[in-house]
């Protein structure tokens, strides 16, 4: 997955594909922003528990990032660099925003095939 690639090894059976960084910040950080009745989406009220997601880091140049957070915050577990081709698409679709975004379909499929390597 990373260039360093065994830096995330393993957490990759524990990677939820749903998840979405948005999601991740309303579960873990701000549980008075959350639907305490809504079972699908329970907020995390109790330390240890986590998710790992991957999303887009476009704060510089942009590149996956498989994700942890915790109560305590996100931590960036490792990251790939995007081939040009993908960073062009994805500035093209995102326009120059700065965050930690969602997977797009095109670069999760791409993302599928590298970790199938």
């Amino acid at each position: 997955m990373s260039d360093d690639t065994n830096a995330c090894e393993q957490w990759l059976n524990e990677v939820n594909w749903d998840m979405i960084h948005e999601d991740a910040v309303t579960l873990y950080l701000e549980w008075g922003n959350n639907n305490y009745r809504d079972a699908m989406r329970t907020p995390v009220t109790k330390s240890g528990e986590y998710s790992i997601y991957f999303a887009v880091d476009t704060w510089e140049e942009p590149r996956v990032v498989l994700m942890r957070m915790d109560n305590y915050g996100s931590t960036i577990l490792c990251a790939k660099k995007l081939p040009p081709t993908l960073v062009q698409e994805l500035h093209d679709d995102i326009k120059g925003i700065k965050g930690i975004l969602e997977l797009p379909p095109y670069i999760k499929e791409w993302l599928i095939k590298e970790l199938e390597k």
